[in-house]
């Protein structure tokens, strides 16, 4: 499993800018009079641009512009959130820095290094100090919630008892070509993406390791990383693909390109994973820790949003998209 980190406000608002803008200096809104200038949002969207481009995504294309006018204003709207419950984190009480210190320690230990941790920092685009005021905020809001009964645990799995089966799994590892003419950031024809993966098909022959030339050829950018490792169950996979991958035995390789619509994969066989149904007695802790995580969370949106109610906000590409629409 991921890390669960209790810090709600902030993912969705940090993954969430993910456009480009050329708004200069002026104010584009203010939060109880703070400011937040079109210098601070081109800056923010620019820098998750050129991130999601490394990432794979295309910003090209018919639709570019109007997918990427609609994540500005979204864009906006996190900042404008950010900007308000700092404001409010403020407001709980001032933090020496041994309390900063001590208020960031839980969550800091999640992460497995130092720059794992930094890279967090940098993605919510916040300080160590700044994080450590709105879990301050957070624990304030929320330390009345009792914690969810075990009869409320035991009626939740009963109730939802798929949630906990786990159907076979297939792990494997791939190798992807991109071909064709689908919206990927590289491109290549039918013949080249297919000579590529016959030519990493040779290399495997050679003794080369799967995983290290996943990392150094493949162009799945979700997978390339992780040496190409991808668990599914049957029916996520394109049936292509699905078909290749169960045709082999633990430590096979495809011998010839597998073709999909994505263009070219080299596909080796890991193991398969037995279908499993978590018992209650299995899940029950975690399952309360989760139940017992969401009503915290949804006791602190709710103070949130109360909060916002009574802000002073403006959003000057709010109210200028209103403006054009009533034209």
């Amino acid at each position: 499993m991921r890390k669960k980190l209790k810090f709600w406000l902030l993912a969705p608002a940090a993954l969430a800018i993910l456009m480009f803008s050329g708004c200069g200096g002026d104010i584009v809104a203010t939060v109880n009079g703070e400011k937040i200038t079109g210098k601070e949002l081109e800056q923010r969207v620019d820098e998750v641009k050129t991130s999601m481009e490394k990432q794979g995504v295309d910003f090209s294309g018919d639709n570019a512009n109007v997918y990427m006018e609609s994540l500005r204003k979204k864009t906006l709207e996190d900042m404008i959130d950010s900007k308000l419950i700092l404001q409010e984190a403020r407001k709980s009480g001032k933090l020496t820095p041994e309390q900063v210190q001590e208020k960031i320690k839980p969550l800091k230990e999640q992460f497995s290094s130092g720059e794992e941790y930094e890279n967090f920092l940098d993605q919510v685009k916040m300080s160590e100090e700044e994080v450590a005021y709105i879990l301050n905020l957070q624990e304030q809001v929320t330390k009345d919630v009792p914690p969810v009964s075990e009869e409320d645990v035991k009626k939740y799995y009963d109730e939802n008892q798929k949630q906990f089966e786990q159907p076979e799994q297939l792990q494997v590892r791939h190798i992807l070509f991109f071909s064709g003419d689908q919206d990927t950031p590289v491109k290549h024809t039918d013949t080249e993406a297919k000579q590529m993966a016959e030519e990493v098909i040779a290399q495997l022959n050679q003794g080369k390791d799967f995983a290290e030339l996943a990392k150094e050829k493949s162009e799945d950018s979700a997978t390339k990383d992780n040496g190409g490792l991808y668990t599914f169950s049957e029916g996520q996979a394109v049936k292509e693909f699905s078909d290749a991958a169960y045709a082999l035995g633990p430590g096979e390789y495809t011998q010839s390109p597998v073709k999909t619509e994505y263009g070219y994969h080299v596909i080796k066989m890991e193991k398969r994973i037995p279908a499993v149904q978590y018992s209650y007695d299995q899940i029950k802790q975690r399952l309360a820790d989760q139940l017992s995580e969401q009503a915290k969370q949804g006791k602190f949106n709710d103070f949130m949003q109360e909060v916002r109610n009574k802000a002073t906000i403006v959003n000057k590409l709010a109210e200028k998209e209103e403006s054009n629409s009533k034209k």
